[in-house]
């Protein structure tokens, strides 16, 4: 994992530690990341619990994911 991804991932995690709740659309603009499901599941792999939900907004499915 690169040093930029990594930093990345860091910075994801807090915003979720503080108790919000993360899309990819929301991740894309508050941290430029577009691979928000990849960031997650480092995450999950490193034993931190992730959870995800599923929302339904104007006929579309997409994750929410909080700890």
């Amino acid at each position: 994992m690169s040093t930029n991804t990594k930093n990345q991932t860091n910075r994801i995690l807090r915003y979720l530690r503080t108790g919000h709740g993360l899309t990819a659309i929301s991740a894309l603009t508050r941290f430029g990341c577009m691979r928000l499901a990849a960031r997650i599941e480092e995450m999950r792999q490193e034993g931190i619990k992730v959870r995800s939900r599923t929302l339904r907004r104007n006929g579309k499915r997409f994750a929410c994911y909080s700890l």
